[in-house]
């Protein structure tokens, strides 16, 4: 049996708990690399005894996000119609959507690295940069959106080959891009004594080392896809439309993201520069998790699209379920730990700050009593997105950064001060659970009906809730 054939054989016909942890490992592994990226550079900044070039990376840290979002936008737009376009075996659709995703997103990538770096300052003061963090904040930022290009392609990529499962290959890839970013942090950093400019350049280095990693799969045709062959690049609105339906509520809930965290600084902002530190190191804390989880929902969506598409609902109900399941532990031991030891780990990250390390701790603690239903919704944001609804994704994606969460920024520290502020992410998500379950089982009433429909008659559109595609 072929490389290509193996992976489909196992979408298909393997062992549900099996199938969706040989997905979801490489996956978990790929997201946690990203997050371990701006963690690394926390890190080795930290060393240098300076808070200003610490929080510096905090006000970077939403610019960051929003490079992903855009890489996102495409890569899991992609990856959901791929999937289900190989459990349906229209293989065509699912090149052109791989082609024409990698193609936009370099484009894209390129007129953001362009547009960022020159109005990189005024940017910097609406993500909450003062006057003291913005030399620092120029000095990261302006190297690491010059990279943009390699994060975006990075991240489309990486999801379309996990589309097909090869989720192994997308996350070595990541990892070795990781391990590259570990080794030339300390020596731009503190050898060629180049500060926290050093830190940028390592990780734009290690990211276009990464995306050269990933495009060589292709590159050697080793993949059922082929999304370097141009032939298949299509500007049609029909390929767009299938793209964006499923990639903008990604792009929603990343760029609110993005939104809310320049919002979380500045209301930090109000109460010093030790606030934002604070702030900094728990958001890094937490994306830590949170991009596991989304790995372990990206592991789940090419083995949940494919079962939808080859209308095989008792497999998609079980995957479900199971991932459920796993991700609800996950969020109970993670939280538990973060709780009791969130003092130590302040400590780590800012040991010359006593007034960093007191309100990271308070941070830490509040995040870690809403892990679960953030690791929920995250998981029901993957679900919709696997079966095509992109309504539902949407809905929920605006409800948690949006809806919720910026109004909570707003209001919050008003009646608790700085704990108000670093209350404001976890209450959002809270809310944000209430919403993606209503949500969740209005799709899960959908997919029961299909279950039991007569033959011929549950022949899967693009989604529950959605319009039909013509990617095909």
């Amino acid at each position: 049996m072929t490389r290509h054939n193996k992976r489909i054989e196992m979408l298909a016909h393997g062992k549900i708990g099996r199938t969706l942890f040989t997905l979801a490992a490489p996956a978990i592994a790929g997201m946690l690399v990203m997050a371990i990226y701006n963690i690394v550079d926390t890190f080795f900044v930290s060393l240098l005894r300076d808070t200003t070039a610490i929080a510096a990376t905090g006000i970077v840290f939403p610019m960051f996000q929003l490079i992903g979002a855009v890489g996102l936008t495409f890569g899991i737009g992609a990856a959901s119609v791929i999937s289900r376009k190989l459990g349906e075996k229209n293989y065509e659709a699912a090149q052109e959507a791989a082609a024409t995703a990698l193609y936009s997103a370099l484009v894209v990538g390129i007129v953001f690295s362009i547009v960022g770096v020159v109005f990189i300052r005024p940017v910097l003061l609406l993500f909450g940069a003062t006057d003291s963090i913005l030399e620092s904040a120029t000095l990261y930022g302006r190297v690491i959106i010059g990279g943009a290009a390699f994060v975006v392609v990075n991240m489309t990529v990486n999801n379309i080959l996990r589309a097909e499962g090869a989720s192994l290959y997308s996350s070595m890839g990541q990892i070795s891009g990781a391990v590259l970013n570990i080794i030339l942090d300390p020596i731009f950093i503190f050898g060629l004594n180049m500060g926290i400019t050093g830190a940028a350049v390592a990780t734009v280095i290690s990211q276009g080392f990464s995306t050269l990693v990933l495009l060589s799969f292709y590159a050697r045709r080793r993949g059922i896809l082929t999304p370097l062959s141009f032939s298949y690049f299509r500007l049609r609105w029909e390929t767009y439309r299938a793209l964006m339906t499923l990639g903008v509520p990604t792009f929603v809930r990343q760029i609110l993201g993005s939104v809310s965290f320049g919002i979380l600084n500045n209301a930090a902002g109000a109460y010093g520069d030790s606030a934002i530190a604070a702030l900094s190191v728990t958001l890094r804390l937490f994306m830590l998790l949170a991009m596991g989880l989304m790995g372990f929902a990206q592991g789940l969506q090419p083995l949940a699209g494919y079962s939808y598409g080859a209308q095989r609902f008792d497999r998609l109900r079980q995957a479900v379920r199971l991932s459920f399941g796993v991700t609800a532990v996950v969020g109970v031991v993670a939280g538990l730990a973060a709780f009791i030891f969130a003092h130590s780990i302040m400590h780590f990250f800012a040991p010359q700050d006593a007034a960093v390390v007191a309100m990271g701790t308070t941070a830490l603690r509040l995040i870690a009593v809403s892990l679960v239903p953030v690791g929920l919704v995250i998981m029901f944001g993957g679900v919709f997105q696997a079966l095509g609804d992109g309504r539902s994704a949407l809905l929920l994606a605006a409800g948690q950064q949006g809806l919720f969460l910026i109004p909570l920024v707003l209001v919050l520290p008003r009646f608790f001060g700085v704990a108000g502020v670093f209350a404001a992410q976890p209450a959002g998500f809270v809310l944000a659970f209430c919403v993606g379950l209503v949500l969740y089982r209005r799709v899960h009433r959908t997919i029961k009906l299909r279950q039991t429909a007569p033959a011929g008659l549950a022949s899967p559109p693009a989604g529950p809730a959605a319009q039909p595609e013509s990617t095909a």
